[in-house]
C-alpha cells in the first residue's frame, strides 16, 4: 500500500519536473510529509539519497518515517559529533560506532537507500576510510584464540581495562573476555574452552552479573579514524609537510598510536580532498528546512565540508 502511494507521487507531473531539473543540487520545499518525499526520490532514482534535517531529533524522526516506506534495511542515520572538529575531542565510542555503521551501510547500498543526517553531520568533512572497517562477528562455537580476538578489538579502537563499564572497553580474565560493543545495548561476556567460545552472554555493567544468552554479536569499530597500515603510511608521508602539533599528531598516527582528538587530523591526512569511488554515492540531496535549502550560514560550509566525504552529495564521482 505504501509503495503504491510512492508510485503515485513519482508519476505526478510536479515530481517529474523536479527530477528533470538540470539544477544541482536539487532544492525542494515540502510543507509536510518530508519522509514521503524523501522515500519517493530514492525510489524514483533507484539509488542512494542524502537527506539533511535541521537537528538530531528531526533527523531521527525523518529516518523513522522513511523506514515506514522503504524498510529499515534501506535507511541509515548518521549522527553528528558531540563536539566541534577543532576542539581536539574524539567522538564518543557510541557516536563513532553509529557513524561507522551508517557509512558502511551507505557504501554497500544498492537501489533505493536514504542516508539521513542532521546539518552538522552533513557539514562535517570526514575521513574517506569511514565505514571501511569490517566488524567482528562472534558467535557461540567460534574458534579464535583469546589473544587474537583482543588484538582485533584493539585494531577497532577498543581500550583494554580491568572492568568493562562503558562502550568501547574490553577486558580479559583467564578464559573470559568481556566487551561492550559501540552499538550494543549491553556488554557481552565470552567464555572460552581452549580457543572455542563455549558461552556467549550479555551482562550488567553495574553488577557485572551475566544475564541472557545471545547467539551472536557484531562488534564494530569505536573510533572514527583507525590507524590501519594504509592510514599509518599516509600519515608518515604527509607529516613532514607540517610543523608543531600537526606534525607531532601525524607522527603518532604513523606509529600506530590512538589518542584523544586524533580524528581532527583527518583533514591533514587528506588535505587535497578525495572524491568518492564508491558506486553508492548519493545522486541527490534533500534539505528538510523552512526554505527548502541549507540553513542560513551553512551553505558555504556545506560545499566545503563534503569535499572529503566518502559519498559526497554532489554526485560527481
Amino acid at each position: 500500500m505504501l509503495e503504491e502511494a510512492l508510485d503515485l507521487l513519482i508519476a505526478s507531473e510536479p515530481f517529474d519536473r523536479l527530477l528533470a531539473s538540470p539544477a544541482r543540487p536539487i532544492a525542494a520545499r515540502a510543507e509536510a510529509g518530508h519522509d514521503y518525499v524523501v522515500a519517493a526520490v530514492a525510489r524514483a532514482l533507484d539509488s542512494p539519497v542524502l537527506a539533511v534535517a535541521p537537528g538530531p531529533h528531526e533527523a531521527e524522526t525523518l529516518a523513522r518515517g522513511v523506514e515506514a516506506f522503504l524498510g529499515p534495511a534501506a535507511v541509515a542515520f548518521l549522527p553528528a559529533w558531540e563536539s566541534l572538529p577543532y576542539e581536539g575531542i574524539s567522538p564518543s565510542p557510541e557516536i563513532a560506532a553509529r557513524r561507522a555503521l551508517a557509512a558502511g551501510r551507505a557504501r554497500d547500498a544498492t537501489g533505493p537507500f536514504v542516508l539521513v543526517a542532521p546539518v552538522l553531520a552533513a557539514m562535517h568533512g570526514v575521513a574517506p576510510t569511514l565505514g571501511q572497517a569490517e566488524p567482528l562477528h562472534v558467535a557461540r562455537g567460534t574458534v579464535v584464540p583469546p589473544d587474537e580476538l583482543a588484538q582485533r578489538l584493539v585494531e577497532l579502537g577498543y581500550v583494554r581495562s580491568d572492568l568493562v563499564e562503558r562502550r568501547g572497553e574490553f577486558a580479559i580474565r583467564g578464559g573470559i573476555l568481556d566487551v561492550f560493543p559501540g552499538t550494543g545495548r549491553r556488554p557481552v561476556r565470552a567464555e572460552f574452552l581452549g580457543d572455542e567460545i563455549e558461552s556467549l552472554r550479555e551482562f550488567s555493567a553495574s553488577t557485572q552479573l551475566s544475564t541472557d544468552p545471545v547467539p551472536a554479536v557484531e562488534i564494530g569499530p569505536v573510533r572514527e579514524l583507525l590507524a590501519t597500515p594504509e592510514v599509518r603510511e599516509r600519515a608518515a608521508e604527509v607529516a613532514p609537510r607540517y610543523q608543531g602539533r600537526f606534525r607531532d599528531g601525524l607522527a603518532r598516527i604513523a606509529d600506530g598510536l590512538a589518542f584523544e582528538g586524533m580524528e581532527g587530523l583527518a583533514r591533514r591526512l587528506w588535505a587535497a580532498g578525495r572524491r568518492c569511488t564508491c558506486p553508492s554515492c548519493p545522486r541527490a540531496s534533500i534539505w528538510e528546512s523552512p526554505d527548502g535549502g541549507p540553513p542560513r550560514g551553512t551553505r558555504r560550509s556545506w560545499r566545503a565540508g563534503w569535499q572529503t566525504w566518502p559519498g559526497g552529495a554532489s554526485g560527481r564521482c
